[in-house]
C-alpha cells in the first residue's frame, strides 16, 4: 500500500472507530507503531483535528467536530456533486441549490492546492448551457450503460475514445477522438472533441454513441480551444467552475 493511501486509510479508520490506539491502528495497518504516529502527524499538518496523545499506549480520536471536512472525497465525487447543484440551480422549484453551490464552493477551497487546481480544471471542461429544446428532447435516447464510465475514464485521464456514431441522418460512422469537453443541456449531453481522423473538432451527442471504448494509444492534453470552437456563441455558456479558461 503506498503511503498517500494508507494515510486516507488512516483517517477512515479515525472516523469510523471513535477512540483508538496507536497500537490497534498499527495492527490493523499492519504497520509499525512509529510509522502510524508519522501518518498521524502528516494528518494534523493537513488540518485534521485529532485528539488525545499519539505517544505509546495513548487513546486517540478524531475530533467529532470536524464533520464533514474529514470526508475524503475523489475529484470524481466532487465533480458529481457540483454538477448536480449547478443543474438543480436551474430549477427554481427546487429547495437548497444555492445552498448546495455554497457548500461545494467551501468544500472546494478545503482542498489541497494540488487537488483544488486538478478540480478546477476539470469543471472548465464541462459546459452547463440551458436545457435542450422541445424537438431534442422529444427525439433524445439513452446513451450505452458503458459510455459514461468509459467517457469519464478517458476524459479524466487524458486518452482517447472510440466509438460508432449515427448522425441525424440515420448515418453510421466508425470514430476516434479527443474528448476535450462535455456540453450538457439537459437531458442530452453532448462530447466536444477532436476528431482525430479528421483533425478537426466536431459535437458528438452521447445518446447517438454506440459500442464506446477508450482508446489508450491516443494521449492528449486538453485544450480549451477545441471547447469553443464548437461554442461559437460564448456568452450562452459558462464552464461549470468559473469563467473559460
Amino acid at each position: 500500500m503506498s503511503r498517500a493511501l494508507r494515510v486516507m486509510e488512516l483517517s477512515d479508520l479515525l472516523r469510523a472507530r471513535g477512540a483508538t490506539t496507536v497500537g490497534e491502528l498499527a495492527a490493523t495497518l499492519g504497520v509499525s507503531s512509529r510509522t502510524v504516529r508519522r501518518d498521524l502527524a502528516t494528518l494534523r499538518e493537513r488540518g485534521v483535528n485529532i485528539e488525545g496523545e499519539a505517544g505509546p499506549g495513548g487513546g486517540i480520536r478524531l475530533d467529532a467536530g470536524r464533520g464533514v471536512t474529514a470526508v475524503h472525497l475523489s475529484v470524481a465525487e466532487i465533480v458529481t456533486l457540483w454538477l448536480s447543484a449547478r443543474l438543480s440551480q436551474a430549477a427554481s422549484d427546487l429547495p437548497w441549490s444555492n445552498a448546495a453551490s455554497s457548500a461545494l464552493a467551501k468544500l472546494l477551497s478545503s482542498l489541497p492546492p494540488e487537488r483544488a487546481r486538478e478540480l478546477r480544471a476539470l469543471c472548465r471542461r464541462v459546459i452547463v448551457g440551458d436545457p435542450a429544446s422541445g424537438p431534442v428532447r422529444a427525439g433524445a435516447g439513452t446513451p450505452p450503460a458503458e459510455l459514461v464510465r468509459l467517457f469519464e475514464e478517458s476524459f479524466s485521464s487524458g486518452v482517447g475514445l472510440g466509438f460508432d456514431y449515427s448522425d441525424r441522418e440515420g448515418r453510421t460512422s466508425r470514430r476516434r477522438v479527443e474528448p476535450h469537453g462535455l456540453l450538457i443541456q439537459s437531458p442530452v449531453w453532448y462530447v466536444l472533441a477532436l476528431d482525430t481522423g479528421k483533425n478537426e473538432p466536431r459535437m458528438f451527442r452521447m445518446d447517438r454513441i454506440s459500442t464506446p471504448r477508450v482508446l489508450r494509444e491516443i494521449a492528449f492534453r486538453p485544450n480549451a480551444d477545441v471547447i469553443w470552437a464548437l461554442l461559437p456563441n460564448e456568452c450562452a455558456w459558462r464552464p461549470l467552475l468559473g469563467d473559460r479558461p
